[in-house]
């Protein structure tokens, strides 16, 4: 064997060697295509969809990274009519708004149209939420568990008249089994400020979590103006129907006693007129004058009942106009309102006035 042979047959070797070298990489390669199926999925799905300039928006004003993009995408998020919404995402009891849903199933993002231009700060906030569902459905159990357990310290920390404790006690009841799940979408957009851990997670998600957060906090404030003016207007027209109900027990005792009182001197007068003797009849014109006086106060009482009442009822339709157009709130984010009763005019009609003889 020459030496350029044994070089020859060196280079063969090299050659074989990088053969079975890269042959093993592509081996690898497969095994880790098959055991990381879902990751290449959603990437090849969101390089394919074609999003709407809505369904785009949002993202950006979510301003969701990149990543939050791969798994929004890849959910193929679409926005829904209002009458075809039920269709794709379920509601079951009365006072809960339902904008959005990720189907397990189906592995896709279904987001409330909120037409409502007051309102339309909620959009993003929905599709940052819903993204955040299908980003915890690629988590492993152990991922799930450890996240778990940040969640709930976060959630415990909440203050106890925070909304969001409502909310999830809400959820949990309809199924007990969302409780985590939702934690991590609301936490995630709605709170402010959470411990570092968390906030270090969620920051893979969005470049600025601040701006949903604000636009969740925009939305909710529209709210909590309308509950706060409607809490004030129930206050003051309870209020105010107890004076007009003391003021017309008041009234209408002093009406009696007066009408009684009337009574007795017309008989009196009539009396002394046939020709009866009637002791005191010197003091009928001091009496009359006392009786005419009685009646004019309580001319002056009626009148200011009647005022009390005019502002009540004013105060009624204020709130009549309130309670509608927070009607028509709720119905843009998706929430059917269980018809309350109407406060209800003060007994009665005006006061009578008593007529003397």
């Amino acid at each position: 064997m020459t030496i350029g042979q044994r070089i020859y047959r060196g280079v063969i070797i090299v050659i074989a060697l990088g053969a079975l070298a890269l042959q093993g990489a592509a081996v690898w390669g497969g095994y880790w295509v098959a055991t990381n199926h879902q990751w290449v999925s959603d990437r090849a799905i969101a390089l394919q969809f074609e999003p709407s300039a809505d369904i785009r928006a949002y993202a950006s004003q979510a301003t969701m990274t990149p990543e939050a993009e791969v798994y929004y995408y890849a959910s193929q998020p679409e926005v829904v009519p209002a009458v075809e919404f039920d269709r794709y995402c379920s509601r079951e009891e009365p006072g809960i708004g339902v904008l959005g849903c990720y189907k397990l199933g189906e592995k896709r993002i279904y987001l409330y149209d909120v037409t409502d231009e007051r309102l339309a700060a909620m959009e993003p906030v929905i599709a940052a939420h819903e993204m955040l569902h299908a980003v915890w459905d690629r988590f492993s159990a152990a991922e799930k568990d450890q996240l778990g357990v940040l969640l709930e310290d976060a959630f415990a920390a909440l203050p106890d008249d925070h909304p969001l404790i409502e909310r999830i006690a809400t959820y949990e009841e309809n199924d007990p089994r969302s409780r985590i799940p939702e934690l991590y979408a609301l936490l995630g957009t709605e709170v402010s400020v959470l411990p570092r851990e968390l906030e270090d997670h969620y920051g893979l998600y969005f470049s600025d979590r601040s701006q949903v957060v604000a636009y969740a906090n925009e939305v909710n404030s529209i709210f909590s103006t309308f509950s706060d003016e409607l809490d004030r207007l129930v206050a003051d027209l309870e209020a105010r129907g107890d004076v007009i109900d003391q003021r017309k027990a008041e009234y209408e005792l002093a009406a009696e006693i007066l009408g009684a009182d009337i009574a007795v001197y017309n008989d009196r007068v009539s009396r002394y007129n046939d020709g009866e003797d009637i002791d005191g009849a010197e003091n009928f014109d001091a009496e009359r004058n006392d009786l005419i006086a009685r009646q004019a106060a309580l001319r002056v009482d009626q009148a200011e009942i009647q005022a009390l009442i005019d502002e009540h009822n004013r105060l009624l339709d204020e709130l009549n106009v309130l309670n509608q157009e927070l009607t028509e709130l709720n119905q843009g984010v998706n929430v059917t309102v269980e018809q309350q009763e109407s406060l209800d005019d003060p007994d009665g009609a005006e006061p009578e006035q008593e007529q003397s003889g």
